[in-house]
């Protein structure tokens, strides 16, 4: 696990693009809890789950967990 932590922070690039879009994704849930928005901000950069995860840790897990499952639901009424 450390050496997992100490990989992640040595490649983190806080200038790459999606970076910065998850950051904007996380932001859209934690200040107004918008989840819509922030699906539809995933959608148009086509940015998957796991990136979201694994690029932070400042989204509670209850936030993320109801991300996922407004995303299976959009994703089963299409």
């Amino acid at each position: 696990m450390q050496e997992y932590l100490t990989n992640t922070i040595n490649t983190f690039n806080e200038d790459s693009k999606i970076n910065k879009i998850v950051y904007n994704i996380i932001t859209v849930i934690k200040t107004t809890h918008d989840y819509e928005s922030a699906i539809n901000l995933i959608k148009q950069n086509n940015i998957k789950l796991e990136d979201i995860v694994s690029r932070s840790i400042r989204l509670p897990l209850a936030d993320l967990i109801h991300l996922a499952d407004l995303m299976i639901l959009k994703k089963g009424n299409k």
